[in-house]
């Protein structure tokens, strides 16, 4: 499914368009604010080939992508935008309290994070090459790129007024004329100029204030944009409105803009500074401790968004950041030190797997796989983890560790830790302080004890056993020491099982030569080359769907593993020839139960390859489709695949 069919179908299963208030992306997830969340088919848009996950959190609805989601996120807006109808008005905000702050901090700042971020790395690369002596600050070279890494800050008001225009539901080119006045050469050449006597309006005084790379004036001033236009529109007669619509919001809007919100929100950003400063000064390891030690909590909850305008106001006025950034710098990597331990101590194949590639994520900056997919679901990692980050910023606050731009805190973001003169103190500090977490998680993390997620026991010949169910042996044939071992799940776990339904031999799907299931494009599995005309269910279920050409059937297992058991490669060409099906669609079987059967000699003489790929089609709903071994011939109805949770 390519980006536009699939953006197509968030869109419709989401409630259609007239249920999207907004939209935006992070890192990884489409955010969505929605009118009614019961019109939203989670379920479905949770099996969509392309889909992660998806989820309600903080009054939002997230929709995992992965790293394509700015691609998805732009086809998406486009298809928002492509139907004119006026679109009735959004009804009063679901979110109350806590919930709505966080969520309008997060629908203003998340969207202006890829610029914030690529200027902030650019800021950082460059500190490098002068420390390394790669450049001049005085050259050519150094002059044009330092001005690309300082214009997001520097013309900050206007990517948040575009941002809080979509969050507030206004005109975002009238929000960039607001914001074009505060920056305006009259009062920024006269703030430069140090003549700071007030201009007059109507004889009320317009402080003389450098609104460059500032925060929360442009923010107050766009909700201030929100309500006056709403209220001028009505009594404007539709003719007309074009015309005088935005003259008169602007009228109104900016001198009150000049005269009260900016100067009040200035005021806010200095003591936010200010507070930053005490907070430091009178407690600073207490502060790193704590907050060190709750990060993680505080992301998942979406509490983290608080933060973002006190950081993005110390990075545009201090030219850095000591408590957002360089904590989570610690805490991703004190994630990243228990997810370590885990793939070393642990014996579980799924989760030594997890945690191998939610440890690199990790080390990059992205936890979210290392939260739910192996520590929060092992626990006591996790508990090892916030000890870790705890000890990590405490030390981190106590040296004043420096962050000097934004990005995501994660061993790439390390060059933004070298002082922008090419001072290296503040960067081995970095150093430390990511030793001191990863290390104090990695070393807990072993030495606590945790219940494996799945319980194994092997017999005196060496065949694997249910530990609830000793009686029902598990045997896997293997080849050589590349063979996976077989897991069993416990009872609780076996709910993700799914056996064999040929007997033959065992065939990666990377080295089929249809690159639709070599690379994984209908989810992930196995093929088998099969020995034997025969297919049989893989597990207990209802038959979804039967192929016309009879080549193929599709299963769902009563715990939802959907399944699609294709026999031949390019197979649909013999119109159901050599095959005969056993089963209609909706009928339900159990596993062992006879599918269809087909003449392997006439697929071979019709120039047909039998491999029969076996495909978890529902593979988004989970962290991993492990096949339990990856060589040699397996049986009919053994333990064929695991997909993990």
């Amino acid at each position: 499914m390519n980006h536009r069919e699939l953006s197509k179908e968030i869109i419709h299963l989401t409630g259609g368009q007239g249920n999207i208030t907004q939209a935006w992306h992070c890192i990884t997830r489409l955010r969505f604010n929605v009118r009614d969340e019961d019109k939203v088919q989670l379920e479905q848009i949770r099996a969509l080939d392309g889909v992660l996950g998806a989820q309600f959190q903080s009054d939002q609805f997230q929709i995992v992508i992965g790293n394509k989601v700015a691609a998805m996120y732009e086809e998406i807006e486009g298809q928002l935008r492509q139907d004119g109808k006026p679109q009735p008005e959004a009804s009063a905000p679901r979110s109350k309290g806590i919930n709505a702050v966080l969520d309008t901090i997060s629908g203003i700042f998340t969207p202006i994070l890829p610029a914030i971020i690529g200027t902030g790395m650019l800021k950082g690369i460059l500190a490098l090459l002068v420390t390394l002596g790669a450049i001049q600050e005085t050259s050519g070279e150094y002059q044009i790129l330092s001005s690309v890494g300082n214009a997001a800050f520097y013309f900050l008001p206007f990517l948040l007024a575009v941002s809080s225009a979509r969050k507030f539901k206004v005109n975002e080119y009238i929000a960039l004329t607001l914001a074009g006045t505060l920056l305006y050469p009259t009062i920024l050449n006269a703030y430069l100029a140090n003549q700071l006597e007030p201009i007059r309006f109507l004889s009320l005084p317009v402080s003389i204030v450098n609104y460059t790379q500032s925060v929360i004036p442009i923010i107050l001033g766009v909700w201030l944009l929100s309500y006056v236009h709403r209220c001028v529109d009505r009594f404007i007669p539709g003719p007309v409105k074009v015309i005088f619509t935005s003259m008169i919001v602007l009228v109104i809007t900016v001198p009150i803009l000049l005269i009260a919100i900016g100067p009040l929100g200035n005021y806010i950003g200095i003591y936010l500074e200010m507070g930053t400063s005490w907070l430091f000064a009178h407690s600073g390891p207490l502060t790193g401790i704590v907050l060190g030690g709750l990060m993680p909590l505080i992301v998942m909850t979406g509490m983290h968004y608080a933060f973002f305008p006190g950081t993005l106001q110390n990075l545009s006025k201090l030219g850095y950041d000591v408590l957002l950034l360089p904590i989570n710098l610690v805490t991703n990597m004190s994630q990243a030190g228990a997810v370590a331990a885990v793939f070393l101590k642990t014996k579980d194949k799924p989760m030594k797997s997890i945690a191998l590639s939610s440890g690199i994520s990790a080390l990059l900056g992205i936890t979210e796989p290392a939260l739910y997919g192996v520590t929060l679901k092992l626990k006591k990692p996790f508990y090892a983890s916030l000890i870790g980050g705890a000890a990590g910023g405490g030390f981190i606050t106590a040296v004043g560790l420096k962050c000097f731009g934004f990005a995501v805190p994660g061993l790439l973001a390390l060059p933004l830790y070298i002082g922008p003169g090419g001072g290296m103190a503040n960067f081995w500090y970095a150093l430390i302080g990511i030793g001191i977490s990863f290390t104090v998680s990695f070393i807990l993390t072993l030495l606590l004890k945790w219940d494996e997620p799945n319980s194994n026991r092997i017999d005196a010949s060496g065949s694997s056993l249910h530990a609830s169910q000793p009686q029902q042996a598990t045997t896997t044939v293997m080849t050589d020491e590349e063979a996976r071992a077989v897991t069993v799940h416990s009872i609780e776990e076996k709910k993700g099982e799914v056996f064999s339904p040929l007997t033959g031999e065992v065939v990666p799907l990377a080295s089929l030569p249809d690159k639709t299931f070599a690379e994984e494009m209908t989810g992930k599995g196995i093929a088998i080359l099969p020995q034997e005309g025969r297919v049989t269910a893989p597990f207990d279920g209802i038959v979804t769907m039967v192929a016309k050409s009879k080549h193929a059937v599709m299963l769902t297992s009563t715990s939802g593993i959907e399944i699609l058991i294709h026999v031949g490669l390019n197979s649909v060409s013999l119109k159901g020839k050599f095959f005969d099906v056993k089963v209609t669609a909706g009928q339900e079987v159990k596993k062992g139960d006879l599918l269809l059967e087909f003449n392997m000699d006439g697929l071979r003489d019709a120039g047909v390859n039998p491999v029969t790929p076996v495909i978890v089609t529902n593979t988004p709903e989970y962290l991993d489709v492990v096949p339990v071994q990856v060589k040699g011939v397996i049986p009919m109805n053994e333990l064929l695949l695991l997909t993990v949770r």
